[in-house]
C-alpha cells in the first residue's frame, strides 16, 4: 500500500535527519529518499478514490516533513558544503529544498 510506503521513507528521512554522524553519501542519500517521498505523495494524490482524510494526512505529514528539513536546514547545509563535491552538493540541496515544498 502506497501510504506504509510513504511512512516507510519518511521514516527512512527522519532516521537520516537525526543520525549523530551524518554518512559521506549523506546529499544522495537525502536527496533520493525525499524525491522517492515526493513521488509516492503523487501516487496518492493521484488515486481515484482518495477520501479527504487521507489528502488531509498527507498534506499534514507533508508540513511535517518541510518542517523537519527546516529544522536541519543548517546541519545540511553544513555537510553539503564540507563534501568533497561542493558544487554538485549546492544543487543537490537546492533539489531538496525544491521537493520539500
Amino acid at each position: 500500500m502506497t501510504l506504509d510506503q510513504l511512512t516507510q521513507l519518511e521514516h527512512q528521512i527522519e532516521q537520516l535527519l537525526l543520525a549523530e554522524d551524518y554518512p559521506d553519501d549523506f546529499p544522495q542519500q537525502l536527496e533520493n529518499l525525499v524525491a522517492l517521498r515526493h513521488q509516492q505523495v503523487e501516487i496518492v494524490l493521484k488515486q481515484a478514490d482518495l477520501s479527504r482524510a487521507v489528502f488531509d494526512d498527507v498534506v499534514a505529514r507533508t508540513q511535517a516533513m518541510k518542517a523537519l528539513l527546516q529544522q536541519h536546514k543548517d546541519r545540511i547545509g553544513a555537510q553539503l558544503v564540507r563534501s568533497k563535491k561542493s558544487q554538485k552538493s549546492l544543487s543537490l540541496y537546492s533539489n531538496i529544498q525544491q521537493h520539500g515544498q
